[in-house]
């Protein structure tokens, strides 16, 4: 039902409130593909298994995980490709095993009495070899981080630690 007055046809409350969601929406739209964080497409086989496990050691602080992939090629260039947020005890991410890619572990602490923020990252160079899990337990917990990656094969239960690699080593990967 709308209502006239004087000649004009004045919105309801419920034409209103559509109007106000749709341009919040929006909003949120805008501001979401304004801030250049990529989810990453996460289509292809689940090779990485991250378990994640943060504590801000303050009621008034938060910690978030994610990682940042970015392919990696023949001239050891960068192609970012999208980021998965950590922010389950576990996740499972694919990564191509028929090239290296960088991974950017990015630990981001918020204070809301300080009102102050922090971010400290942990990368990468990763070759996967085709058939293999890596197993990668990702912690921050007052204040000190830790990436560690353990390389199994899924029929046999041991594994190896695989270590830190710059991506100046890329060109002997």
């Amino acid at each position: 039902m709308t209502i006239c007055h004087q000649g004009r046809t004045m919105p309801t409350h419920t034409q209103f409130i559509n109007w106000h969601v749709a341009a919040v929406l929006l909003s949120i739209g805008l501001l979401a593909g304004c801030s250049g964080v990529k989810t990453y497409p996460n289509t292809l086989t689940k090779n990485l298994h991250v378990q994640t496990e943060t504590d801000s050691s303050s009621l008034f602080s938060t910690v978030r995980a994610a990682v940042s992939i970015y392919g990696v090629d023949a001239d050891c260039q960068l192609e970012y490709e999208g980021t998965v947020a950590l922010d389950e005890s576990s996740v499972a991410v694919g990564i191509p095993s028929d090239r290296a890619s960088y991974l950017v572990f990015d630990f981001s602490k918020s204070s809301f009495l300080a009102n102050s923020r922090s971010t400290i990252s942990y990368e990468t160079l990763l070759k996967p070899a085709a058939g293999r899990i890596y197993d990668i337990k990702v912690s921050y917990i007052d204040d000190i981080y830790n990436v560690e990656i353990l390389e199994t094969n899924p029929g046999n239960g041991a594994g190896r630690h695989i270590e830190r690699r710059n991506l100046s080593s890329c060109k002997s990967a």
